[in-house]
């Protein structure tokens, strides 16, 4: 590859050189047939002699075993044309040799410039090469940064994963408990329920006649007999207009003293026995006042 961007570079210095010659166009696109630069350097000596592209072609074709033996012959050949052209004497020869002298210097000249490319292109490639080598470590780089990223990322979805199936365990075993306990929650409402629904009925296997008699003997105890007794069934206890919560509740207040009048103020079928209890709190305290 550097060879022939070498090459390349001695065959675009050649066309310049045959286009300010005023060569032809046809022997400037010949160069281009020609695979080294170093046999262009002669074929342009020829072109420069009056050579036409037909016989350069013809002269290239001789079969050689080497590119020095190649040259030689080119040479050889172009020597035999001029010595046909040109008549022996000293004008001629004096423009031969101006002609060779010239020719030397561009010989001259194109080393220099061979040389010249070959320094640049030399350091060009070492630009490059290093530019290459740079760009290879920063990618290697990102590279292994990215793969450092994947690792953490598969390791921080690992630990995620743990942490879920570790809470979904958890989240089974308070359900279960959780489910248990309202279990056992229910149970034990359904069990106090049942307290409740058996203690009122204790209450209530009472017969009508004990309750009756109950009564009957609070009002008739010591013998004594009494209108307010008798005032105080017939208001509150007879029929249905009080609840037995009720009832109990005024049997007591009578208990404690207070008189059917004083029950009225606060008696009422539609109020419950700790609203009556307030109410007659409230009497007894504006009377005390």
């Amino acid at each position: 590859m550097e060879q022939k961007e070498k090459n390349n570079a001695v065959k675009e210095f050649l066309k310049r050189f045959l286009e300010s010659a005023k060569c032809s166009p046809e022997m400037i696109a010949y160069l281009n047939e020609v695979d080294e630069a170093v046999f262009c350097e002669y074929y342009c000596f020829c072109f420069l002699d009056g050579m036409s592209v037909e016989e350069v072609r013809e002269i290239d074709s001789i079969p050689a075993q080497n590119w020095e033996d190649k040259i030689r012959r080119i040479r050889e050949a172009r020597r035999d044309y001029l010595e046909k052209l040109f008549v022996p004497n000293s004008e001629m020869q004096q423009q031969i040799s101006e002609l060779h002298d010239k020719a030397g210097k561009v010989f001259h000249e194109t080393e220099e410039l061979r040389t010249t490319l070959n320094t640049t292109l030399q350091q060009a490639l070492e630009i490059q090469k290093n530019a290459l080598t740079e760009q290879k470590e920063s990618y290697q780089n990102m590279i292994t940064a990215k793969e450092e990223l994947i690792r953490e990322r598969d390791g921080k979805i690992q630990s995620l994963l743990q942490e879920i199936e570790w809470n979904k365990a958890t989240w089974e075993k308070e359900k279960k408990a959780l489910a248990l306990q309202l279990e056992e929650k229910k149970s034990a409402d359904e069990e106090k329920n049942e307290k409740k629904e058996t203690e009122p009925a204790k209450e209530n296997s009472l017969s009508d006649a004990d309750r009756k008699k109950k009564r009957w003997h609070f009002f008739n105890k010591d013998g004594k007999k009494s209108k307010e007794p008798d005032k105080f069934i017939e208001t509150y206890l007879a029929g249905d207009t009080f609840n037995e919560a009720q009832k109990e509740f005024l049997i007591k207040c009578l208990e404690e003293g207070d008189s059917v009048e004083e029950m009225k103020t606060y008696a009422s079928a539609s109020l419950t026995p700790a609203m009556m209890q307030r109410l007659r709190q409230v009497r007894k305290k504006r009377r005390e006042q």
